[in-house]
């Protein structure tokens, strides 16, 4: 089990109180190296000095933010490789995440089926079940048959004549909310079974990240999360973000749609997803 990335004030009320007891664990670390902090669980300035000292007595980066190198070295665990760990701010007991994570494991089987045949990373999978539909938890109704993204849109158009889908669902289908308008597979009673949906999800962001990796000439994570970006906001503009020198995210929901997918994905990963 590891440990999510720590940083100054985490821990306090108005940042991010989820991580006291990850930050109570750096602390005690610390103290039993050599430091004298109170084990509070808020990363203060005391804890970021000793953060720094500490990254600089063992050659680590001393820019007093504690992620998976800096935990490898506290904690005498094998570094991490750097090409296919993902970073999480969210707390090892987060509680909206660990139901989640509960759903998502009646479907492993689905999940490490799509990735093997995609070349994706199950702990990515989970990010984007999270994010799109919390693995059901979310939809309506709750389950891999219900749907989400009620938003109106324009109409008539090729595939329905009025602002929302003519079954009363939303635009988003199933676990992996593929939408209605942009894909075939979605327009069809396919989706509610759990298997095809994550499998047509996976394919389709697999589509998109061979598409950005033509046109782009991206690879590593840089490419996941432009891949992970173009499932929101789709590969055109994601490809216009990069070529006006904008984040991959700028046309996204949010605009930070990859980067909250991915910090989804490197919570999924601590809990053991590979």
């Amino acid at each position: 089990m590891g440990h999510p990335v720590l940083r100054l004030f985490d821990g306090s009320d108005n940042t991010s109180p989820g991580l006291r007891e990850d930050v109570k664990a750096l602390q005690t670390i610390l103290n039993q190296d050599g430091a004298s902090l109170a084990v509070d669980g808020i990363f203060g300035r005391d804890t970021e000095s000793a953060v720094r000292r500490f990254q600089n007595e063992h050659g680590l980066a001393d820019d007093g933010i504690v992620g998976p190198q800096t935990w490898s070295v506290l904690e005498g665990t094998e570094p991490p490789d750097p090409e296919t760990t993902l970073l999480t701010t969210f707390a090892a007991n987060d509680a909206a995440l660990s139901a989640q994570l509960v759903k998502a494991t009646e479907f492993t089987g689905f999940i490490d089926t799509a990735c093997g045949q995609t070349g994706f990373p199950t702990a990515l999978v989970g990010g984007i079940g999270s994010r799109e539909s919390h693995w059901g938890l979310a939809l309506k109704p709750a389950g891999p048959a219900g749907t989400g993204d009620f938003a109106q849109r324009r109409f008539p158009t090729q595939f329905r004549q009025g602002p929302l889908p003519s079954d009363g669902g939303g635009f988003g289908r199933g676990l992996m909310q593929i939408d209605f308008d942009a894909q075939e597979f979605a327009r069809t009673g396919s989706w509610r079974d759990p298997e095809q949906n994550i499998l047509a999800g996976c394919k389709v962001l697999a589509g998109f990240r061979d598409l950005v990796q033509r046109k782009a000439n991206l690879a590593g994570l840089t490419l996941l999360q432009a891949a992970v970006a173009s499932y929101n906001a789709g590969p055109g503009n994601v490809l216009r973000a990069i070529q006006d020198g904008r984040d991959v995210d700028f046309f996204t929901a949010g605009r930070n749609y990859s980067k909250d997918v991915l910090n989804r994905a490197g919570w999924f990963q601590l809990k053991g997803w590979t």
